[in-house]
């Protein structure tokens, strides 16, 4: 398999090229997640995999079939409410956020942070509380006046070990005021998924529609300890087939790619973050151009898997700026007002 067949295969596997997902749910369990740091980002991107728009807050908050929440990377993902076992499983091996120099840059002790960690079963269930109601129940339960403020800090970097346990979760807004809830109190108990078991299955989710990669590479995308990707994929050794130098592919996932594609992937598409290791082969561009400061990740211009360009919007129309002259193919197949610069 060739690079341009391994780009077109990754592009059918992520729903964006001719058979779409079923539903939201489907096309978030496939892609291991729809990055929501930018609300508007993942309904985008959940938008371009299925026939219509899905209605995100209807699955989130009245169905309940996703769950917004800090997984891969520490970042805001959207997954299949079903899934959380997994992902919590697999997160719970973090331990960044709860020693060291981490605790120290966000203000807080480990003391502290298990104080944190102990007292949110007891302050948060089914109702959802905003950041400041939730941090005001901690600091009474806790008895640490000086948590309120990283508490309520804006980018909630103390709330992440508690959503990696599985002890928290996104409730639906009030007004411009973000909730939490407790994730089995808000969508149902369930039984711990054995960490092994966890990692593995969601490495061979990641390798059939990231795939081929191998362990390190899966250990990035995730933030996993790099040991335990390794284990991991040693473990699945039977289950795994190998892709020349490119790395691994689940035995039975599909080889191959479709038709050709032209595609405007929204900033944060999964399919663009996940190829961020390897921008000096997928992109024709500079990785500034694409992977900007800040952790902004661009909208693109994909063409049959490779990055060509970034966009944005002006005036209600998305200006393209290729990183090379576009052929008049690729123009033509461009939606309709988009100006090429």
């Amino acid at each position: 398999m060739n690079l341009d067949e391994i780009l077109r295969r990754r592009i059918d596997r992520h729903h964006l090229g001719r058979a779409r997902a079923g539903d939201v749910v489907a096309a978030a369990r496939r892609i291991g997640g729809l990055h929501a740091q930018v609300a508007s980002s993942a309904l985008a991107s959940a938008t371009l995999r299925l026939t219509a728009a899905p209605e995100l807050d209807d699955a989130l908050y009245r169905r309940r079939s996703l769950v917004r929440t800090w997984a891969a990377r520490g970042t805001l993902h959207l997954l299949p409410a079903a899934d959380l076992p997994l992902w919590v499983a697999a997160m719970s091996t973090r331990t960044r956020e709860t020693t060291g120099s981490w605790l120290k840059y966000h203000g807080v002790t480990e003391a502290q942070m298990r104080d944190i960690i102990a007292a949110v079963p007891d302050v948060l269930g089914g109702t959802p509380l905003t950041r400041e109601e939730l941090a005001d129940a901690i600091v009474t339960a806790t008895g640490h006046e000086e948590l309120h403020e990283p508490l309520r800090q804006g980018f909630g970097a103390i709330l992440k070990p508690l959503a990696f346990r599985g002890l928290l979760c996104s409730g639906p807004p009030r007004g411009r005021h973000v909730t939490f809830v407790a994730p089995r109190a808000w969508l149902g108990d369930w039984l711990p998924v054995p960490t092994e078991e966890a990692v593995d299955q969601l490495v061979l989710r990641h390798l059939d529609a990231y795939g081929p990669a191998d362990a390190a590479e899966f250990a990035r995308w995730f933030d996993l300890k790099p040991a335990l990707a390794k284990k991991s994929f040693a473990r699945l050794a039977d289950r795994l087939r190998a892709v020349g130098d490119e790395g691994f592919l689940p035995v039975d996932a599909p080889d191959g790619g479709g038709e050709d594609t032209v595609l405007l992937l929204p900033a944060f598409d999964p399919y663009v973050v996940g190829s961020l290791r390897r921008l000096d082969r997928v992109s024709s561009g500079p990785k500034s151009a694409v992977s900007r400061p800040q952790g902004w990740i661009s909208p693109t211009l994909v063409v049959n898997g490779r990055i060509e360009g970034v966009w944005e919007l002006a005036d209600g129309h998305p200006v393209v700026t290729p990183f090379q002259p576009l052929p008049a193919a690729v123009r033509c197949a461009l939606p309709e007002g988009a100006v090429v610069r």
